[in-house]
């Protein structure tokens, strides 16, 4: 039998390194995102209703795992008008109406079928001069950013409740108001006596003390007669 020449062991060996190496490829690919709706760095001349998002593999939904989507202006407002909804590789959030003119971050997070999570952010622009001013708060949908000034049609009526207090919890009573169980004891223990006459009960039992005392002086001078 011949004997083959190293060089062509070496050869063998790195072809036979390639074709494994292209037949995993494939199977070693994540899924990833293949289109966005609005696109990323688009400028936009009419809002949105919706953001879509559609990614090369399905998406897990649901068993406790939830595809999420945040869209935010510059000002920190939040858009999205509930939350995204999942149809096999597309994942869809529908926006409020009337966005403002400005720039919009799209934050997303995803887990694919293959058991993979992906965390990523696009950008579009909405240039319509129709639409608000920039930086103006939702109202009546999405959520307004932290520290500014709630909408009266979107602010909860209910009075809040103390951390670790129930819903049947009784509301404090008003600054200044009386404790009913204070007023109570007071009704209780009758008038409060004034500070001048126990000013004055002390005053008298001191002249008592003293009138005792000039008897006991006198009754011992007539002993020692």
């Amino acid at each position: 039998m011949p004997q083959q020449h190293p060089l062509h062991i070496a050869l063998a060996a790195c072809a036979a390194t390639a074709t494994v190496a292209a037949a995993a490829g494939p199977a070693a690919a994540h899924d990833e995102l293949i289109e966005a709706v609005p696109a990323d760095g688009a400028a936009l001349t009419e809002a949105p209703q919706t953001v879509t998002l559609t990614f090369s593999g399905e998406l897990i939904d649901g068993q406790g795992i939830q595809s999420l989507v945040q869209v935010t202006d510059a000002a920190g407002h939040q858009w999205q008008d509930g939350p995204a909804t999942v149809d096999g590789p597309a994942l869809t959030a529908p926006l409020c109406a009337d966005l403002p003119r400005g720039e919009y971050d799209v934050a997303y997070r995803v887990v694919y079928s293959d058991g993979h999570s992906e965390e990523r952010s696009l950008e579009f622009t909405v240039e319509d001069p129709q639409a608000p001013a920039p930086g103006t708060a939702p109202s009546g949908c999405g959520v307004a950013a932290a520290g500014a000034p709630a909408d009266a049609a979107t602010a909860d009526p209910s009075p809040a409740v103390a951390p670790g207090a129930d819903d049947g919890d009784a509301a404090p009573a008003p600054s200044g108001a009386a404790d009913p169980a204070t007023t109570d004891a007071q009704d209780a223990a009758g008038p409060a006596v004034p500070g001048w006459v126990w000013a004055a009960g002390l005053a008298g039992l001191a002249v008592i003390g003293v009138g005792f005392a000039a008897l006991g002086r006198k009754a011992r001078a007539l002993d020692h007669r």
